[in-house]
């Protein structure tokens, strides 16, 4: 079994509470004494922040391969620049999204190759794999309520369409790898609920890590 390298990574459509499970987490962690970071993509550095403003910005036409690679130099940066030395001082990782952002959004929502989107991931992230993916599952319609529709971003404003075949991705990948992946249905629950189910997954996978 490989060495775990602590970085869990929080994936799922736009509103479904990454944000807020993501804050819990490290307040359990700092609960605990675990030195945790938390790290979003695109973003993490400056470098990174640039990007995502380019990606995010309303006012700009981007194709399909050149978002693919600007959401891949973005995590590339941050990999390189902060996550290696994070991995080397034995934290927490917690990602708001990562790799599988990629083949949900750009695979099953764009509709490109998944095969090379994997392929393009392990080359701008070294390899590297989270120990363990959290997969917030809300309904299509719940997310289109939770996002405010005066404040979209470009990626946002893809259409209930496009979010729907991502929607569809992720609960495709989810079934892939059953050892790194958590479903997490977060329908009709309380964020407190959600976190204690969550919390249940971290003390399980990282045993002996808490007391």
């Amino acid at each position: 079994m490989k060495l775990k390298n602590k970085v869990i990574t929080f994936e799922g459509i736009d509103g479904c509470g990454k944000t807020t499970q993501i804050n819990l987490l490290s307040d359990f962690l700092d609960s605990k004494n675990k030195k945790n970071i938390i790290v979003r993509e695109p973003g993490g550095t400056k470098i990174s922040e640039n990007i995502r403003k380019v990606l995010l910005d309303n006012d700009n036409f981007i194709e399909s391969n050149t978002e693919t690679l600007l959401f891949l130099s973005s995590r590339s940066q941050l990999v390189n620049e902060v996550i290696v030395n994070a991995i080397s001082n034995d934290e927490f990782i917690l990602f708001d999204r990562f790799i599988d952002s990629t083949i949900a959004y750009q695979g099953y929502g764009r509709g490109m190759n998944i095969e090379l989107l994997k392929k393009l991931n392990d080359f701008a992230t070294n390899m590297l794999k989270p120990d363990l993916t959290f997969v917030l599952d809300i309904n299509l319609e719940e997310s289109l309520k939770r996002v405010k529709k005066n404040n979209m971003d470009r990626m946002e404003k893809s259409g209930s369409v496009f979010l729907d075949k991502v929607l569809t991705g992720y609960r495709h990948i989810v079934k892939e790898n059953t050892v790194r992946y958590r479903l997490i249905d977060c329908n009709n629950k309380k964020p407190h609920n959600i976190h204690d189910e969550i919390k249940t997954h971290i003390i399980e996978f990282y045993k002996g890590n808490f007391s």
